[in-house]
């Protein structure tokens, strides 16, 4: 299945947009490990995020970004909570919601 930004509901592509930013201007993720990874580079994800909502790129690449920002925000051990907590003020609970609902249109 394709999924496309217009997919998402308003306060999912807000988190989503800001996940983005997060992965590729934050202190989450060491440059040597990022297309590791996200299956992308660092400038790839930082099109989609700048480009955003309309991204020049596939859906995979948007896929991939997208969810590759949200679980890796939550899931990888970048140490790094109280940086998270500038991006997300509101808590972690709200990447997993919105990972779940992006996983749900994934299927």
């Amino acid at each position: 299945m394709t999924i496309s930004i217009a997919s998402l509901s308003t306060p999912d592509r807000e988190i989503v947009h800001r996940a983005l930013g997060a992965a590729v201007e934050g202190p989450f993720f060491p440059e040597w490990e990022f297309h590791t990874l996200f299956g992308l580079e660092r400038s790839e994800v930082r099109a989609i995020y700048e480009a955003w909502p309309s991204p020049a790129c596939n859906s995979a690449q948007l896929l991939a970004a997208m969810i590759g920002s949200l679980n890796n925000l939550l899931g990888y051990p970048h140490q790094q909570e109280d940086a998270l907590r500038q991006y997300f003020p509101e808590g972690c609970s709200v990447l997993s919601a919105t990972l779940a609902r992006l996983a749900a249109l994934d299927r």
